[in-house]
């Protein structure tokens, strides 16, 4: 398999994981924001207010998970790929360079 091949299927690969999440994320909200929707999901009527689904901590905001998994992925992310440092810096000459001796106009002007 070729190298395009392979990073084209690896592309499509994560298009479909991050819509996939998308689509959990939004079924999440419309579940968290319509309450006969939720009930429904579990089967019942009405729900009691200690119900601990997916629903219920997303829409309460838990935040201590989805720190850990955001450090995380932060960490695999950077010790999978270093960067390669540039053996030399190569800056831009500057494009209007004056001569030494000149200078503002009447700078040296006799007094």
């Amino acid at each position: 398999m070729s190298r395009r091949r392979r990073n084209a299927a690896l592309e499509t690969f994560w298009r479909i994981v991050a819509g996939t999440c998308t689509a959990l994320v939004v079924a999440l909200v419309v579940l968290a924001v319509c309450p006969t929707l939720h009930a429904w999901l579990h089967g019942e009527k009405e729900l009691a207010d200690d119900d601990d689904c997916a629903v219920v901590l997303f829409a309460n905001g838990v935040t201590t998970a989805a720190t850990a998994i955001a450090v995380v992925a932060v960490f695999q992310r950077l010790s999978r790929e270093r960067l390669a440092e540039p053996a030399a810096l190569f800056f831009a000459e500057p494009r209007f360079q004056l001569p030494p001796v000149c200078g503002p106009p009447g700078a040296s002007s006799p007094a």
